[in-house]
This record gives structure tokens, C-alpha cells and sequence, in this order.
């Protein structure tokens, strides 16, 4: 009897002990809750499997030949030597010292993969179903007919920005900027 107690203690313990290392059913946040804005991982982010941080030599590849091509030699040398924008209708790709580093994206054609594939198009209610916080933070200039509204979600802690342009309810662009600590007023 003694042992048939040992074992159903030792099983009841075990078990306790299992059920402490059940995984949470919340998804991990990527943002700080101390942050105003909602955060992204600037390296998982990708447009049409294109991925922020790789090679400009998947631009081509995926794309292939861009309409244009715009380059500039950089002022700083510490931040870059050459800025290239590669132009595919009305989509803009950036591209620094041969790295992918940014986008301009104007029309549907082009979808950001891990965002549940926004793009171009979308319903208003989709940025802030996805991005709250950022919603709250909201920009709206009403100082045109039809008032622009823009939701700025963080690339991690730094000063970059994905930026979503709003007009009447749908999505007109989706843009990475960087703040350069400058206000235009």
C-alpha cells in the first residue's frame, strides 16, 4: 500500500510539474508596452519576398530590370557612400551600399509579406486592427480636400518608421523613412 501511495504522489507531483511549463497562448508582443508606437523587426520585414537588409541583387532577380534607376552619392560617408532608388512603375525600391533598405510603395502590386500581406488598397480598419497604439498616434491632415491620415509604426528603438498613408478609408502608400530629428512645419 505504501508503495502504490509513493507512486500516485510521485505521478500527481510530476504532473504538477509539467503543467507549469505550458507555453503561454499570447503571442509574444514586439513592442515595449512603455512605447508610444507599435514596433517592427526591420530584418523580417519584406515586400513580395523581398527582404529588408538583403542584397540589392534580389530586387533583380524577383523583379527583374527597373524602369529607372536614380543614384546619388551620399554626403556622409560614415552612414554610406551610394543611394540608389530603382523605380518600378510607380514603386520605388532604396537601396544603400548594394543592401535593400527601404521602399515606396504606391500602388497595389507590391504587398508587405509578414504584415498579413498590406498593401496598397487595404481598408483603414486593417492598420488599426494590427497597429493600435500607432492608430491612436495617428497624423491627420485635413488641411487638403480629402484628409490624409498617417500611422507611423517604429522599427524597433531606433528612428526609423514604416509609414502608412491613408486617404478616404484606403491605404494610398506605404513608406520606410527615417527621422532625420528635424521638424517641417
Amino acid at each position: 500500500m505504501k508503495y502504490f501511495s509513493s507512486i500516485t504522489l510521485l505521478s500527481v507531483l510530476v504532473l504538477i510539474a509539467l503543467s507549469s511549463f505550458k507555453p503561454s497562448s499570447h503571442p509574444k508582443k514586439m513592442y515595449n508596452d512603455d512605447d508610444d508606437y507599435d514596433t517592427l523587426d526591420y530584418y523580417t520585414m519584406s515586400v513580395s519576398g523581398i527582404k529588408l537588409g538583403a542584397n540589392y541583387g534580389v530586387i533583380l532577380d524577383k523583379l527583374g530590370s527597373p524602369d529607372s534607376v536614380k543614384k546619388e552619392e551620399t554626403q556622409d560617408a560614415q552612414l554610406s557612400n551610394h543611394f540608389e532608388e530603382y523605380f518600378y512603375g510607380k514603386d520605388v525600391f532604396f537601396v544603400m551600399d548594394e543592401t535593400v533598405s527601404g521602399f515606396e510603395l504606391k500602388t497595389s502590386k507590391f504587398k508587405i509579406d509578414n504584415l498579413v500581406d498590406l498593401k496598397v488598397g487595404d481598408n483603414m480598419a486593417k492598420v488599426k486592427k494590427r497597429f493600435p497604439k500607432s492608430y491612436k498616434l495617428r497624423d491627420v491632415d485635413n488641411s487638403v480636400e480629402d484628409w490624409i491620415t498617417t500611422v507611423s509604426v517604429r522599427f524597433g528603438a531606433t528612428d526609423s518608421f514604416l509609414e502608412i498613408m491613408v486617404q478616404n478609408d484606403k491605404i494610398i502608400s506605404l513608406t520606410t523613412i527615417t527621422d532625420d530629428g528635424s521638424d517641417t512645419e
